[in-house]
């Protein structure tokens, strides 16, 4: 499951309450990203995501679409270089490999234990609870701000939250753990606010698939 812990690490950053944060001199973007965040019901976008993974020494691209309905409602594809499809409603999460023929569900509140961003995904969670807002940066066409853990024992080292300067919309971030591994994501073609069918969120197992199932029998 490391695909889509990377990548739920990273993504959380979509779907997160934002709070109130006393950063004096940059309140005003602070709040304006808060503003614009609250008025985004659902987005899509092309993605690309670096992983640059330490122990290799080696980055990793993938690329592929993503579409997210609030609260914690996602469908990543990625196509290429490994097709992988990866769906997230209010229960469970899928990840399904076409090329090997499998498919893996497991229960989201394991995704939540492991993983504490993931909690934004269904909006059960401040950001500023567990991380510390450091700063907020600006660049020709982007403001950048800045997280790092208040768990000294946290995994994580920094994140970077990326929105356009013009109209504030999140455009990327970047995650940063203790052992040099980076993750960086990238979005464009952004759509907000357009209707998403539920039918997208929904994962029926095509035939001569095999299961894994770690969701708890009734």
């Amino acid at each position: 499951m490391k695909k889509q812990l990377k990548f739920l690490f990273t993504l959380c950053v979509l779907v997160w309450h934002f709070p109130a944060w006393a950063l004096s001199s940059e309140q005003a973007t602070v709040d304006a990203i808060q503003k614009n965040y609250e008025s985004v019901r659902t987005f899509q976008a092309t993605f690309e995501q670096k992983a640059f993974v330490k122990m290799i020494n080696r980055t990793e691209v993938t690329r592929g679409n993503v579409q997210i309905k609030k609260p914690g409602k996602m469908k990543w594809v990625y196509n290429s270089p490994d097709p992988q499809i990866l769906i997230i409603d209010k229960k469970s999460l899928w990840l399904y490999s076409p090329e090997d023929k499998e498919a893996t569900k497991m229960p989201i509140k394991n995704v939540y234990s492991s993983n504490t961003p993931a909690l934004f995904l269904a909006g059960q969670g401040k950001l500023t609870d567990t991380f510390n807002v450091e700063q907020v940066l600006t660049e020709k066409d982007k403001f950048i701000v800045v997280f790092t853990p208040k768990e000294v024992q946290s995994s994580l080292s920094r994140l970077k939250l990326k929105t356009n300067k013009n109209n504030y919309q999140i455009t990327g971030a970047t995650v940063y753990d203790r052992i040099g591994n980076v993750t960086e994501i990238r979005f464009r073609a952004i759509r907000t606010n357009e209707e998403i069918p539920e039918s997208v969120f929904n994962f029926e197992v095509p035939a001569g698939v095999e299961v894994q199932d770690f969701t708890p029998s009734h």
